[in-house]
């Protein structure tokens, strides 16, 4: 299990490398959003952006780590070992739709909690939902999606191209936060 692990952390290609330097540019710039947010005392937003400076760090080490592989690894081998491995397509189906229901209500929660934000927050967190749909997608690991997803030019394929599409939304809200609309200017409803 470990094994195969190590094998797909050694398996990092240039599209991996892309990818995390992304992450780690996008976080850098909601860091920067932060402290900005902090100069105009906006806590909320402040928070929106330090979380989501850590989410995309997590995100980037992910890329390279490849923990859900080692995940799968561990699943497998314990469903095997306990004798439940012929049942793994519904335990896999349950817990992506599991995922899929958090994943929902915390966007729910999300649009809730950041509806009268800065413009750039709502941006940001379009982006974020972009790369939650991509995660999931990968999560529910369905063979022809991953097909699919596998598909395109030889060093990035469309799933590689959905998740830097989502990182460039964050990254892009994050750069221009403070820039489109004035915290003064905002309406309080």
């Amino acid at each position: 299990m470990i094994e195969e692990w190590r094998v797909s952390i050694a398996n990092a290609d240039a599209a991996d490398w892309v990818t995390v330097a992304a992450y780690l540019l996008a976080a850098c710039l909601a860091v920067r959003a932060a402290m900005q947010a902090t100069v105009v005392q906006e806590v909320r937003e402040r928070l929106f952006w330090r979380a989501t400076a850590v989410l995309l760090v997590l995100l980037g080490v992910n890329e390279l780590l490849d923990l859900q592989t080692l995940l799968t690894a561990v699943v497998r081998d314990h469903a095997k070992a306990s004798g439940w491995y012929g049942q793994h397509r519904q335990v896999q189906y349950a817990f992506v739709l599991a995922l899929g229901a958090v994943g929902a209500l915390l966007g729910l929660a999300a649009v809730w909690v950041t509806r009268r934000m800065h413009g750039m927050v709502s941006l940001a967190l379009t982006g974020l939902v972009f790369i939650g749909v991509f995660v999931l997608i990968r999560a529910a690991s369905f063979h022809h999606l991953d097909d699919l997803l596998g598909r395109g030019w030889p060093v990035f394929n469309w799933g590689s191209l959905q998740e830097l599409a989502g990182i460039l939304i964050v990254g892009v809200a994050a750069l221009f936060y403070g820039r489109a609309e004035a915290p003064s200017s905002r309406e309080i409803s």
